[in-house]
């Protein structure tokens, strides 16, 4: 178990997005013990208690675009739904939604490579996940120009 004397939870709210690395990501969550992964086609999803007030959270950790932890606070009863019958809140269950949430934040990185394999990896999963996706909604998802969006998808992943 992790000696902190302090948690943060309190100052969040129920739903929060913090940059990996940051100064924040450190104090956060280095309060936060993990409970459980939801792994498979949602790598990026699991949960965590904090060690201090016992808060649970859902979190996203995003680092294939902009390295990003989303935090949603939920309560014991949809904790023990992911610890007992593996059901999650829907809220991250998407990577789209992930992205749609750090883009809404203000929370996105801009790659020096616009051709590097995770925005291309990414694209294509977003593609994937939503076979309807325009190249606007990825474009936006992504933070780069709908133009730039439909050219990765032209690329193999």
């Amino acid at each position: 178990m992790k000696s902190h004397t302090n948690c943060r939870c309190a100052e969040l709210g129920n739903l929060a997005v913090i940059g990996m690395g940051s100064e924040p990501d450190e104090e956060v969550l280095g309060s936060l013990d993990l409970v459980s992964e939801h792994g498979g086609l949602q790598w990026w999803l699991y949960m965590s208690r904090c060690n201090q007030c016992q808060q649970f959270w859902m979190i996203a950790q995003e680092e294939r675009v902009h390295d990003n932890f989303c935090l949603k606070r939920i309560d014991a009863e949809d904790a023990a739904r992911i610890v007992t019958d593996a059901i999650w809140p829907e809220d991250f269950l998407e990577f789209g939604a992930v992205l749609r949430l750090e883009r809404e934040c203000g929370q996105v990185a801009h790659f020096l490579d616009p051709n590097c394999h995770a925005l291309v990896a990414t694209a294509h999963e977003l593609k994937r996940e939503r076979p309807d996706i325009t190249s606007d909604e990825i474009g936006y998802l992504l933070a780069i120009r709908p133009s730039h969006a439909a050219r990765l998808l032209a690329q193999k992943p």
